[in-house]
């Protein structure tokens, strides 16, 4: 990992700090789902609430996405080969079974991703990661964590909190593995542009440098930078999974944008 200096983890163990994230982050996610169907949170209106950060989802449409990416997961890891993505999953079911539905899927990803030797090969949508297991840990990790906090805003409930060494990781997949998969379309593929990001609490620094669709990751330099992201790991996470964060933007805007989340 492209860190300032900071011992952080990686190998087996963030493989296995990241399935125990899938674990606790899946369950947290599933309970307030129910608690949300139920009528027991803040925000009343059950599933059918729209997500205040992605107004076009509701809340049930946040866990069909959740169950489904599980479940297409799963089976890139069970496919046991590099090749390409398995066929689509099936929909969604009807929504008197969704959580159970949902609960399944994280059971069985879970499962697999504990019986999966993390070298194993598995196929993966950007060029840039790893085409093994472990990738698929981590890539799950994160996403739950950003789609809980989705669900917390939705439901009218205090964010829990976010260990900040994970958070950092997520950061660092973003830049590291998300942003690149994107480099062949705008606005990246005609950029060029140096961006510092950094993270307060856990020191931890990247300087991204975009080249017409080249997109280099390195420890900050001490040159000039288009922009400049400041904030702690978990602000970082969100905002540049384009949600609402506490985050110091300096320079040139359209220059840290590019690297959004989409």
């Amino acid at each position: 990992m492209h860190h300032g200096g900071v011992t952080t983890l990686i190998g087996e163990a963030l493989r296995q700090r990241c399935i125990e994230a899938v674990i606790e982050e899946g369950e947290r996610f599933g309970i307030l789902a129910q608690e949300l169907a139920a009528g027991l949170t803040p925000v009343q209106g059950g599933l059918d609430v729209p997500v205040p950060w992605i107004p076009e989802w509701t809340a049930r449409e946040l866990v069909e996405h959740l169950g489904t990416v599980h479940r297409w997961a799963t089976a890139i890891l069970r496919a046991g080969h590099a090749d390409h993505p398995p066929r689509e999953t099936p929909p969604a079911p009807h929504a008197e079974v969704l959580l159970d539905w949902y609960a399944t899927g994280l059971t069985e990803l879970v499962a697999t991703l504990r019986t999966t030797p993390p070298d194993a090969p598995a196929w993966h949508m950007s060029p840039a990661a790893p085409k093994v297991a472990a990738s698929w840990a981590r890539r799950q990790a994160h996403e739950l964590l950003v789609h809980r906090m989705d669900l917390e805003v939705t439901a009218g409930v205090p964010l829990a909190p976010v260990d900040a060494e994970l958070a950092a990781d997520g950061v660092d997949e973003l830049l590291g593995v998300i942003v690149p998969r994107w480099a062949h379309t705008e606005p990246l593929i005609s950029a060029d542009a140096t961006i510092s990001v950094t993270a307060s609490d856990t020191g931890d620094t990247w300087g991204v440098t975009v080249e017409r669709g080249v997109v280099t990751i390195g420890t900050e330099r001490s040159g000039p930078a288009d922009a400049r992201l400041c904030g702690p790991a978990v602000d970082l996470l969100l905002h540049l999974w384009g949600r609402p964060a506490d985050v110091v933007v300096d320079g040139e805007p359209a220059a840290e944008a590019i690297l959004r989340g989409r």
